[in-house]
């Protein structure tokens, strides 16, 4: 089978995309078929258009990863297309001034995948004509490399200090800034603590007003993306792998982090629920308050942290292997 891939284009700025997409195309093509992605030109690389792209690859079959950055290209195409739905798709873009088109996207598309059944429902609760076309394709949990430079030595913070890390692109619905007062409140009860929040400026006003509070927080630092060989090490230099986004779909940070066995506290939203069991595999917040306790829970009680990490890690070996992914993208293809 020949797949044309699509991916949210500028890709440095949506990392978790084209980290799926390309996850997709080796799984793919370590099952035999031939693939290609299309939106992953790197700055000063060549761009080719999608119907040029189309007419010389002749795929059997499209998929755009994000209905509202490339699904909508594809509207009218007479080559079997699917669409896979981003935490944005769902949570945000559906119910906004663009959630017609991205509902038009989802109606005219031949399959819908979705990273949850939770996801699916929400799918179909919206756009009926959905019903019976959309397939549940759960992402894998990759284990990264864990050999790159780590934080700690290159930004010369000691050892025994507990680190909390906040991945992710700086924008409004992951609320980074809600994680800003807990390294204060934690020092001013006696915790060593840091925080490193990292990650690409995908809103440019909302990235300047972190910064500008970060200045005002001692103990959070703001960095730029890392590279992409240098995430495996960041996540186990942490003690805890903190994520406070409003909604997510299936977020690669926290997969990325649970596979590695670092302990997650993850905010109480859509998405999160789905790969985190409270008290069992990680610990959810609702409020900055809980937020703040949970990780001073931690910081008292660190081997309660490393027991986090071991069970989410076997949870997450157990219900996000490789293989099962890829055999439900291709039973997906196979309905389109």
């Amino acid at each position: 089978m020949k797949v044309l891939l699509l991916t949210p284009a500028p890709t440095h700025l949506h990392l978790g995309g084209i980290a799926t997409v390309t996850r997709w195309r080796d799984g793919l093509q370590g099952r035999g078929h031939l693939c290609e992605v299309f939106g992953s030109t790197t700055e000063g690389g060549l761009k080719q258009s999608l119907e040029g792209t189309i007419g010389r690859f002749r795929p059997d079959i499209v998929h755009a990863h994000d209905a509202l950055r490339t699904g909508v290209q594809l509207l009218g195409l007479r080559t079997p297309w699917v669409v896979s739905l981003s935490g944005e798709d769902l949570h945000h873009d559906m119910l906004e001034d663009r959630g017609p088109i991205v509902c038009e996207v989802v109606r005219r598309a031949h399959r819908v995948l979705v990273p949850t059944a939770e996801a699916g429902r929400l799918v179909e609760e919206r756009v009926p004509d959905a019903v019976g076309k959309v397939d549940v394709v759960p992402r894998a949990a990759v284990r990264l490399p864990t050999t790159g430079t780590d934080l700690r030595r290159s930004l010369g913070i000691p050892r025994q200090r507990f680190l909390i890390f906040l991945p992710g692109g700086l924008r409004p619905i992951k609320g980074q800034h809600r994680a800003l007062g807990v390294v204060g409140n934690l020092r001013t009860s006696g915790a060593d603590v840091e925080m490193i929040i990292a990650g690409p400026e995908q809103d440019a006003t909302y990235a300047a007003e972190m910064r500008e509070l970060g200045q005002q927080h001692p103990g959070v630092r703001l960095m730029p993306t890392l590279a992409h060989d240098r995430m495996g090490a960041a996540y186990t230099d942490a003690d805890v792998v903190l994520n406070t986004s409003f909604s997510e779909g299936a977020s690669p940070t926290i997969l990325e982090a649970g596979i590695l066995g670092r302990a997650v506290v993850a905010s109480n939203a859509p998405g999160n629920r789905e790969l985190i069991r409270h008290k069992e595999t990680g610990l959810l917040f609702d409020t900055e308050d809980e937020l703040c306790r949970q990780i001073l829970a931690l910081y008292r009680n660190r081997s309660a942290a490393g027991s986090l990490g071991v069970r989410v890690r076997e949870d997450f070996q157990r219900r996000f292997a490789p293989e099962a992914e890829i055999g439900a993208l291709l039973s997906a293809y196979a309905a389109a």
